[in-house]
């Protein structure tokens, strides 16, 4: 599909999902005004500040600042990426989504009608593993999860746990169901041995259904109950349905925490190894506990985590290869821009062990004296590393600086000094071996950015809002905020300025929702809730009547403080000046800046 194509296919869903009675679905809605308001789905909050621009078709929070278009809402409420958001929109609408792939219609259809029937499977299949378990038609799992491990039996049952009988006691079940052995194969229920006999993939084991985000049973996790020389955790086959590094045991559990308690109810997540480790977290309280299925993270699911929030405990077992493992976690959920600390476990124990025989609170503590990424990677070097013998600590330096090479100058003095006390090295020789390999002028570009930023940052609050107010005038079509050239450079805030930049570039919009909808296009993503706020600011105000003044108030407030910046940069000019003739321009330039803020003159 052509990017024009794509982009009216977007509209088009827009247009057929009117953002009030999307969001009526979910958030009892009340129009006061042009504005309709409601209680943020996001965060807990008594006074309704939730605020859905219908005219603009977007919304906005005042209290968290959630806000964007009907997609965004869907995304943040469902945990849908913008793909999938889209489609969950469009089957609302009754609209078809695009194909994208070179595969024709009917190989499509094909496709989905398989993947829908290999879903059917793994669902029957999940409800039949929990019959077995919850009618004692497996003595063995029973014992072992509800008396060896003391699960609360709520617990199992918000995980879907489940027991296999034998080997072919589930396929006869499915098959009695009218499914062939191809298709349970196929949904990864079963496996086949060399001589063509199926039998059930996690046969004579305790069963952990793994469930995606959106709520399907993708595959299962099998626990054994008696020592046999196998495995002690097997998953299923990678099928359609399943992939291992796609999704994380427990996430559909956040998901409902989420769109039951709010948006900032996953104040952070704990990542563990194994399903057990998983039940166990919940069982103690950790209701935000999920698996990875292995020993390393992958992309997907780092992206998956991001959706429902920024901060992560990485807890993996206490062994050596343990810590490795999540070293390689941790490298991935830095990528994507996670908050990330280490939870250090006891030697030989995983999380399971700690809550079962520690208890809680020492659980608790744990999670307390979790590192963050730096101080995990160093202490890891000092362990890893022979600081007696001359090879371990030139290893243990050599590694120690290419850690440092990553990290800002700021951090680098810290962990120098760090690294000269663990190492018993001249920190004046380290400082000369790391300089040798950072590139300079990288670190003072990264410093003047950080600098502007704290500029921004520290700004008069009466400035931000005033240029909040500009812009919602002018987004709004009020006749009197109407500017024939762009005002974006006397603004202060960066996100502000580019959208003042926008408006400009829509100037001649017929209506509002056309100012809007070119706005958004001009902007460009991430920049939805910034853009509702100021979409939604004069009604939020609810001063209708006297929007003229306060917009005129508002335009010197911003025009006044980029006089004053003008007027510094003068007197600084001055100063450097020699040249008579030099100095009377500047001094008339500088007279004539005073004059326009005594008389308070917009000159725009």
């Amino acid at each position: 599909m052509e990017t024009a194509d794509f982009n009216k296919f977007v509209e088009e869903v827009k247009a057929k999902n009117d953002i009030v009675q999307v969001i009526n679905r979910y958030v009892p809605l009340e129009k006061k005004g042009k504005t309709y308001w409601g209680r943020c789905p996001f965060h807990t909050e008594k006074t309704p500040s939730f605020a859905v621009n219908e005219t603009g078709q977007f919304y906005h929070c005042f209290g968290c600042k959630a806000g964007g278009d009907v997609i965004k809402f869907i995304s943040e409420i469902e945990s849908l990426n913008y793909m999938d958001s889209l489609a969950f929109l469009a089957e609302r609408a009754g609209l078809e989504v695009p194909k994208f792939s070179a595969k024709s219609k009917d190989e499509i259809d094909e496709l989905k009608k398989k993947k829908e029937r290999l879903l059917e499977i793994t669902k029957l299949a999940a409800k039949h593993y929990n019959d077995n378990l919850f009618e004692g038609k497996c003595p063995a799992a029973w014992k072992y999860l509800f008396e060896v491990r003391k699960v609360p039996k709520e617990v199992a049952v918000k995980f879907g746990m489940g027991a296999s009988i034998d080997y072919q006691e589930m396929l006869n079940f499915l098959k009695s169901k009218g499914y062939s052995n191809e298709e349970i194969f196929e949904a990864g229920v079963s496996k086949c041995s060399e001589n063509g006999r199926y039998y059930d993939a996690v046969a004579e084991r305790l069963v952990f259904p793994n469930v995606d985000v959106y709520g399907n049973v993708v595959g299962f996790c099998g626990r054994i109950l008696e020592p046999k020389g196998f495995a002690k955790y097997l998953n299923t086959a990678e099928t359609m349905l399943f992939s291992k590094g796609k999704t994380l045991f427990g996430i559909n559990l956040i998901k409902k925490k989420k769109q039951v308690e709010g948006i900032n109810s996953i104040k952070y997540m704990i990542i563990v190894e194994g399903q057990m480790d998983t039940v166990s977290l919940h069982k103690a309280g950790f209701d935000t506990a999920v698996a990875s299925m292995g020993t390393a993270l992958t992309q997907d699911q780092a992206k998956l985590i991001k959706r429902f929030t920024d901060n992560v405990l990485i807890c993996y077992d206490g062994d050596f290869a343990g810590q490795k493992a999540t070293i390689r976690g941790l490298e991935i959920l830095k990528e994507e821009g996670l908050n990330v600390k280490v939870v250090s476990l006891p030697e030989g124990m995983d999380p399971d062990d700690v809550i079962n025989k520690r208890g809680k609170d020492e659980f608790v503590k744990l999670l307390r004296e979790a590192l963050p990424l730096l101080e995990f990677k160093f202490e890891l070097l000092k362990k890893s590393n022979n600081l007696t013998t001359r090879e371990g600590r030139t290893k243990y330096l050599n590694e120690a600086i290419e850690v440092l090479k990553g990290i800002p100058e700021v951090e680098r003095e810290v962990y120098l000094s760090l690294v000269s006390e663990v190492s018993n090295t001249n920190i004046d020789f380290l400082k000369r071996q790391l300089s040798d390999s950072v590139a300079l002028s990288g670190e003072n570009e990264q410093e003047n950015n950080d600098e502007k930023r704290e500029v921004v940052k520290n700004i008069d609050s009466a400035i931000i809002k005033a240029e909040k107010f500009v812009l919602s005038a002018m987004i709004n079509l009020k006749p009197f905020a109407y500017f024939e050239k762009d005002i974006s450079f006397i603004f202060v805030d960066e996100t502000l300025t580019r959208i003042c930049e926008a408006i400009s570039l829509a100037r001649g919009s017929a209506s509002i929702s056309q100012m809007i909808r070119r706005v958004t296009e001009y902007i460009g993503e991430g920049y939805e809730s910034e853009l509702s706020e100021v979409i939604s600011y004069i009604d939020a105000l609810g001063n209708e009547e006297s929007d003229q003044k306060y917009f005129k108030d508002s335009l010197w407030i911003i025009y006044k403080n980029y006089l004053e910046k003008h007027l510094d940069e003068l007197n600084s000019k001055l100063e450097k000046l020699s040249d008579n003739t030099e100095r009377k321009q500047v001094l008339e330039e500088i007279m004539q800046t005073l004059n326009k803020i005594k008389l308070k003159k917009v000159d725009l």
